[in-house]
């Protein structure tokens, strides 16, 4: 049986990506950009929370309470646009958690209907993706509860609360869970795309992955190729997650310095949507090429045939 050929397809996967710019913008960026969104204030709340908490500044009423405390303040003096607030939270939220999942059922069935000869119009990528949403947002949810973002926010919870003196105890524990998160994120490689591909059911799809990433372990390759893939987004995002509100923060600080305040607001809210959207397309780029290399490899790994313990080998 001859090896995958995986220089061949991250090739075949870069192309692919350069000559399907809409899939790049319709299911990389725009997906992207609510991820960033999302990314910058919970970041900004994790880097308040710290400060307020006793490892830094201890402030006497906790970040969360004067955020809550803030936003009722306000509401209650202009009740004219509790309204139009409420539809815009409820809008970003359904599009934060339903669009992502959406578009990346509709980008995998493209990309290996695409793959396979097939030509498809971009805009069928919606169908497809509504067709996988519920399998697929169960297995996101699933997901989720054991990803390092998880692991992550319980740690920051527990030192905030806990203070310095829980570190040695938890530490053990959150790199224990690290890596048993990156070592089920490795089994569940493939589990998407048993879910949108070949319409698995979400239990099904976990075991078959599980399955096929065990029958091709000598593959190392691959999957230190797409970890590497996966790790170059994350870096890209934080970058630009948090470079966005410093600059946006500098340049008011600066205008306001310069007694323009008002100038400092439209040039730190240009060069913030600026670079969101800048952040939002090189991700999607990212994204669409990484879901491509795993589509391509996918594909063939589920058409080679595994010779069996009794099939005569050649001599």
């Amino acid at each position: 049986m001859p090896m995958i050929n995986y220089k061949q397809i991250v090739a075949e996967a870069w192309q692919f990506t350069q000559e399907n710019r809409k899939l790049v913008i319709w299911y990389g960026a725009l997906p992207a950009f609510f991820g960033t969104v999302v990314g910058i204030g919970y970041l900004i709340y994790q880097y308040y929370a710290f400060l307020s908490s006793q490892l830094f500044q201890n402030w006497n009423k906790s970040f969360t309470y004067l955020v809550f405390a803030t936003i009722l303040d306000f509401l209650q003096a202009h009740r004219g646009i509790i309204l139009p607030l409420l539809i815009a939270a409820v809008i970003l939220v359904v599009c934060y958690f339903f669009i992502p999942v959406i578009f990346e059922g509709g980008l995998i069935q493209l990309v290996a209907r695409r793959r396979n000869g097939q030509n498809i119009p971009a805009r069928k990528g919606i169908s497809f993706g509504l067709m996988y949403f519920l399998p697929l947002f169960e297995y996101t949810l699933f997901f989720q509860i054991v990803s390092g973002t998880s692991v992550f926010s319980v740690l920051f919870t527990s030192l905030r609360n806990f203070g310095w003196q829980v570190f040695p105890l938890v530490m053990p524990i959150f790199i224990v869970a690290a890596v048993a998160v990156f070592l089920v994120a490795i089994f569940l490689t493939y589990s998407e795309f048993y879910i949108v591909i070949d319409e698995e059911k979400v239990f099904t799809s976990i075991a078959k992955s599980f399955n096929l990433v065990v029958r091709n372990l000598e593959e190392t390759l691959l999957l230190t190729i797409l970890m590497l893939l996966i790790g170059v987004r994350i870096i890209i995002q934080l970058f630009f997650v948090l470079l966005i509100p410093v600059v946006v923060v500098g340049v008011v600080y600066l205008m306001a310095l310069a007694n323009l305040p008002n100038w400092g607001l439209v040039i730190g809210g240009t060069l913030g949507i600026a670079g969101l959207l800048t952040a939002s397309y090189l991700n999607g780029i990212i994204h669409v090429f990484s879901i491509s290399v795993w589509t391509f490899t996918f594909l063939q790994l589920t058409t080679e045939i595994k010779p069996h313990a009794r099939d005569k080998g050649e001599h």
